[in-house]
């Protein structure tokens, strides 16, 4: 059995990871915002496609930051700075499709739920900071999986049968 990374420098590393992916949708911000003028400008019958085409502007974007560090290394930048490695339970590195599959999971978990749980709370009477901080409760799902699970893996790990190991230990 591989050991696992604690749940300490996991949680380091996904603050890490913020900002890195705050910087990759700044950069899709900017792309998609110049798919849409030009829409605006030239075809404006396609305007209410707007808001899908950014969407898929951002996903596609997280997409390829986070798949080819997985696919080149295995691992992002605070994955390293950390020493936490991204394995399948077999133990190997996990395939393109398990790769897919937790990206999708979480995407799911941290972005979609958030927003339609911010929707449904703005359509309840609830807006700004309340709205928004009660969303945010749904990200305790994913993350808070794994103090439940023997492995301790969350749950779009658990889902995509991949795990987060502790190369520091791999080494000794």
């Amino acid at each position: 059995m591989r050991p696992i990374a604690p749940l300490k420098r996991r949680c380091a590393a996904l603050l890490y990871e913020s900002l890195l992916i705050g910087s990759v949708t700044i950069l899709a911000g900017i792309a998609a915002g110049i798919i849409n003028t030009a829409i605006t400008r030239n075809a404006p019958a396609l305007t209410p496609a707007i808001p899908l085409l950014t969407s898929l502007v951002f996903l596609l974007a997280w997409w390829q930051y986070f798949r080819l560090n997985w696919q080149r290394e295995g691992q992002t930048l605070p994955m390293r700075v950390w020493q936490i490695g991204l394995i399948n339970l077999a133990g190997s590195r996990p395939n393109k499709k398990q790769l897919f599959i937790r990206f999708a999971w979480a995407c799911v978990l941290l972005v979609f739920l958030p927003l339609l749980a911010y929707a449904a709370l703005q359509q309840l009477g609830w807006h700004g900071k309340n709205a928004a901080t009660a969303a945010l409760f749904w990200w305790i799902l994913p993350w808070g999986f794994a103090l439940f699970n023997p492995r301790k893996q969350f749950l779009y790990d658990w889902l995509a049968g991949t795990e987060l190991i502790d190369l520091r230990q791999v080494g000794e």
